[in-house]
């Protein structure tokens, strides 16, 4: 597929007018014709330009005297909200609800179709909200015919758009402006949740596994990043280990927090189906070194395969390192042994720190995860014993919520490297507050564009 770039995202709900009011960043023309069209069950309606600047796809092959392009659009939204109710989340809220009455021109709930120009593909916007503003009711804009945007086919970019952007309105439901790792991050994973043989929730993981030493929770700044998108992975994995409930539950737990509230919440839905973020935390960790290439041996996802897989922070045939470990994150070394005898040893306090070891066949990580010889926590001396010539995986995550992060030199080797490693040792040894909460390696970002955010929707999508 075509990889997405993304349009800016806010963090807190705005208020944003209708394309046919005028008074939207998106509108449409005077001189646009407009029809509407509602899907089978009547909860939604779905307008449309007949003719002008913002004209639709008005082919009629099915003869039902409307163009075919609104009614999928209906109809696939609609088959979404059913799908999302069946896993137990509530309904958008209406505008009824929020005390707008019918903005569209009945109880529906309201798409528009418009030329987005190639600046986005969807987006979901506020009208307004209840609750203090914790609480809000949308609409949906959508492209209107998707010429030059690279799905595959039609069906497949309703499909996608209608169940990621539908699912912004559910969030909204519970909590609006959550943070975007969090609201772009459960987006596409209840896209995957509809759709799980789109590529869209591929790419973005992988995306997510090229920088996975950065907290999942303190995205890039700027523009809303493939990072925030493929935090998915997590709540995916989350899935995989404590069953389907843990979406709603994550979502009904948000209800009536502050942003910076959001992650405590994310820990404690994993309290409530009986783990914690001490446990599963290592867990994901080692299930992203086993994706991709080295898929096929160790405990991973049903979809390892298909993912990109982490790259090494460090390789060689010792190793020596003064590493940052950011909470929430992961750092993978790779090390090339040349057989013999190996030896960890933590020159700092590893305390909150967990490591595990692995070993590769043919390039495959080897299901060794069980044994307490690879996996250890807190412990700042391991001897991993004598072992065969080969590559192996060291894998270090920091799983906890926390201010700082944990700055630990240490050393993999065989005596002689580990020996020469202590006479080497480093005065840095503490732990330094995260820079305005950011809990993650300097990276790329747009922070002249930040002072736009304010004119722009929520939730855009760009491919």
């Amino acid at each position: 597929m075509i990889p997405p770039v993304f349009a800016l995202a806010l963090a807190l709900p705005a208020l944003a007018g209708r394309p046919d009011s005028g008074s939207g960043l998106y509108t449409y023309d005077d001189t646009d014709v407009l029809a509407s069209v509602d899907g089978p069950q009547g909860r939604v309606r779905v307008h449309y330009s007949e003719s002008g600047p913002n004209v639709s796809i008005l082919d009629d092959e099915d003869g039902s005297g409307a163009p075919d392009f609104p009614e999928q659009v209906a109809a696939s939204a609609e088959d979404v909200l059913v799908f999302y109710e069946a896993l137990g989340f509530r309904a958008p809220l209406t505008e009824d609800e929020v005390g707008l009455g019918d903005l569209g021109g009945s109880e529906a709930f309201d798409f528009y179709l418009i030329d987005f120009g190639g600046s986005a593909d969807g987006l979901f916007n506020i009208d307004g909200c209840t609750d203090g503003g914790s609480r809000c009711a949308g609409h949906m804009l959508i492209e209107n015919d998707f010429d030059g945007y690279g799905y595959p086919s039609l069906e497949e970019a309703i499909a996608v758009l209608t169940s990621h952007e539908l699912f912004h309105a559910v969030q909204s439901a519970y909590m609006a402006g959550q943070p975007t790792w969090l609201s772009e991050g459960t987006a596409v994973w209840a896209e995957f949740q509809y759709l799980p043989d789109v590529d869209d929730f591929y790419w973005f993981c992988s995306e997510y596994l090229q920088d996975p030493g950065r907290s999942i929770d303190s995205p890039p700044a700027g523009a809303v990043s493939s990072f925030s998108y493929g935090t998915a992975l997590f709540f995916q994995f989350l899935t995989e280990r404590l069953g389907d409930g843990v979406g709603p539950a994550l979502q009904e737990a948000l209800v009536g927090l502050s942003e910076d509230e959001t992650t405590g919440a994310v820990l404690d839905t994993i309290e409530l189906f009986g783990s914690d973020v001490a446990t599963e935390w290592p867990v994901f960790a080692r299930w992203n070194l086993a994706t991709g290439a080295r898929a096929g041996g160790a405990e991973s996802y049903p979809f390892a395969s298909e993912l990109g897989g982490v790259d090494a922070e460090v390789d060689g045939d010792n190793i020596h390192d003064d590493n940052r470990f950011y909470p929430l994150a992961a750092t993978y070394f790779q090390l090339e042994h040349p057989g013999g005898p190996l030896e960890f040893v933590a020159l700092d306090d590893p305390t909150g720190l967990v490591f595990s070891f692995h070993p590769t066949s043919d390039g495959v990580l080897a299901a060794m995860l069980d044994d307490p010889l690879v996996t250890w926590a807190d412990e700042a001396e391991v001897d991993l014993g004598d072992l065969a010539a080969g590559e192996y995986w060291l894998v270090g995550s920091y799983p906890a919520q926390a201010d700082q992060s944990a700055k630990v030199e240490f050393c993999l080797g065989d005596a002689d490297s580990v020996a020469e490693c202590r006479v080497d040792e480093v005065m840095d040894t503490g732990g330094e507050p995260i820079e305005e909460g950011c809990g993650c390696r300097v990276a790329p970002g747009l922070p002249g564009l930040l002072g736009l955010a304010g004119l722009l929707p929520l939730w855009a999508r760009r491919r």
